[in-house]
């Protein structure tokens, strides 16, 4: 596996999830913000682009993320931890409900935001009114089953070894 670091930027104004009670048809339910919803549509659309010109990494291991935000401004100032959340979560692979089934939909960058390990250097960088954005930095991480604790890992571990076999 490719171990070196890769790095690409997702142009916008960082958002949070921030959920918010919606009524939909006729009851209450938790939905991410209306921000959030356009901001998550603009970065994959951006993700669309760089799959078609093969930019696009997919990963299933363990891996460190940095991601150096520059906001539009100094209004609504979000929290980190919010902002890593809403950048893990638009660049983990997609799932639908099909037939009562979990089926992939759309791959993006990481197979399930719970391979992230780290997000050692992530920080909220300046503001930035002309060119608001995220500077995502993903590095894998070296991953053995001997090492590993996480069950969903391990399990990708023994696939991969049983390919070589």
């Amino acid at each position: 596996m490719n171990k070196t670091p890769f790095a690409f930027v997702l142009y916008g104004n960082p958002v949070t999830k921030k959920n918010s009670p919606v009524m939909v048809k006729g009851r209450s339910v938790l939905l991410p913000s209306e921000a959030y919803r356009k901001y998550e549509s603009s970065c994959r659309k951006a993700l669309q682009v760089l799959k078609v010109q093969e930019k696009l990494r997919h990963f299933s291991m363990g891996v460190s993320m940095c991601c150096l935000y520059y906001l539009e401004s100094k209004a609504h100032y979000p929290d980190l931890l919010g902002l890593l959340q809403a950048t893990s979560d638009i660049i983990s692979d997609e799932y639908k409900t099909i037939n009562h089934k979990k089926t992939l939909y759309t791959k993006w960058v990481l197979s399930d935001d719970r391979i992230i390990k780290n997000f050692d250097g992530s920080k909220i960088v300046e503001v930035n009114s002309l060119q608001p954005r995220v500077i995502v930095i993903i590095t894998p991480l070296s991953t053995t089953i001997d090492t590993e604790t996480d069950p969903y890992i391990i399990k990708q571990l023994q696939e991969e070894n049983n390919l070589f076999e």
